[in-house]
């Protein structure tokens, strides 16, 4: 049986999604379909599984969804505990832990129930250091789930409290995510004004990571406003500040790595910049497991990055081998929100090698979307792309329809950046 066969008979239900994952990883290619002709256009759904396969692969994941459900049982526990014992600092500390379970395991639309709960609680206390603590988890989450508004609300109302109470390191994580939350919609002036003000804040300190991470964001947008000399310093000092910390520093270095290679590679200097990738993939290797929010290691986001590189140079064959390899460790990781932008790349592969057949991926990453009900904004960038692959291929109509589909989710989204791009590009469309 196919996968998406399998996945019309799956409900789309929060409490499915190891199963979900299992169905996906399990999948096995068509040996006559991955040899043949359909190779070159082989996605997930069309992998075949065996429900036999399934039965025996079963036991270790629900072995894995009941430690997981132990744990949010034993967490709400401990949170009735501390209740009861008038310890309300401590039930609301376990109700964000429990949120935070749910962030690890991929399950992002259930983690800001636990906050709800969290901050109806906190925001009874005297002190708000357990409001803040919340908030921060809160805006964290909205933001990867694209809900930018309600982060930036949520990080507002932490910065307030946060000054209030004279703490000064929940202050800088609130403005930082203040400037993530501008960055992500290209506000770029707020982006550099709250970045500024957290780095003013952590100077006073020597919070080393925190530093790191300020100066790896500042080289960021430095490098997304065109000004990659400023780029370069930050990233410079960025790594400055993290190379000397052995400990848990190993994902925040991949990532400033990562950063560098996007820029060398704006530099126009590949060999450096595939240098950095390869670099910041040996980081990633050397820690362990990054505890953050699920949906897109940082082990594929870099591989995606160098297969960017590799098209860009017109290296286009290596560049779908590190797609594929992206892939492939997407499916066995059960990274499938990557799935999503992986198809959506190897789309915009084929339309450079001028392939209509390349509409495959681009259906693919729109039915992942739909079936897994992730980030509006991973949809809206799918759509994008298939627009502009559908104008290159000749199918003006089919363009305009998916390009207006894109505005309309980055509108809902209020990403006033995103919807300029689009409407130029159905202007252009038009004439």
């Amino acid at each position: 049986m196919k996968v998406e066969q399998a996945l019309r008979l799956l409900p789309n239900l929060e409490a499915l999604m190891p199963l979900r994952g299992l169905l996906l990883s399990s999948a096995r290619p068509d040996q006559r379909v991955q040899w043949g002709s359909g190779g070159p256009y082989l996605t997930v759904g069309k992998r075949e599984i065996e429900p036999g396969e399934l039965t025996r692969l079963m036991g270790p994941v629900l072995t894995a969804v009941a430690e997981h459900v132990a744990a949010l049982f034993a967490t709400y526990v401990g949170a009735l505990e501390a209740q009861q014992r008038g310890d309300s600092p401590g039930a609301v500390a376990a109700l964000v832990e429990a949120g935070r379970l749910e962030e690890r395991v991929g399950r992002l639309t259930q983690a800001p129930a636990w906050y709800e709960v969290a901050l109806a609680l906190a925001e009874t206390l005297q002190d708000r250091r357990p409001e803040v603590e919340t908030l921060l988890a809160f805006g964290r989450v909205c933001l990867v789930l694209g809900q930018y508004a309600e982060g930036a609300r949520h990080y507002q109302r932490a910065l307030v409290l946060a000054e209030a109470e004279f703490d000064q390191a929940a202050a800088v994580d609130a403005s930082v995510g203040l400037g993530n939350t501008a960055l992500e919609r290209d506000e770029w002036p707020g982006a550099q004004a709250w970045y500024a003000r957290a780095l003013r804040l952590t100077q006073a300190g020597n919070d080393r990571l925190r530093l790191g991470r300020i100066e790896h964001r500042l080289g960021l947008l430095a490098r997304r406003r065109g000004d990659l000399a400023a780029a370069g310093e930050h990233l410079r000092r960025a790594r400055e500040c993290l190379e000397p910390l052995s400990a848990g520093a190993g994902h925040e270095m991949a990532r400033v790595l990562d950063a560098q290679g996007e820029l060398e590679a704006a530099l126009g200097r590949p060999g450096p910049a595939a240098a950095a990738f390869r670099e910041a993939l040996a980081w990633v290797r050397r820690d362990e497991p990054d505890p953050g929010v699920a949906g897109e290691g940082l082990d594929v986001t870099i591989r995606l990055h160098l297969a960017e590189l590799l098209l860009d140079t017109g290296r286009l064959l290596e560049a779908e081998e590190e797609m594929r390899r992206a892939e492939q460790l997407a499916i066995t990781s059960h990274q499938t929100r990557a799935l999503v932008r992986i198809y959506t790349l190897l789309g915009g592969l084929r339309g450079r090698q001028g392939d209509e057949t390349g509409f495959v991926f681009f259906e693919q990453a729109i039915a992942l979307c739909r079936a897994l009900e992730g980030p509006p904004v991973d949809e809206a960038r799918a759509y994008h792309a298939y627009g502009l692959f559908r104008q290159s291929s000749g199918g003006p109509d089919e363009a305009r329809a998916y390009l207006e589909r894109a505005r309309e989710i980055f509108r809902s989204l209020g990403v006033d950046a995103e919807v300029e791009r689009v409407e130029a590009e159905l202007q252009a469309l038009s004439a």
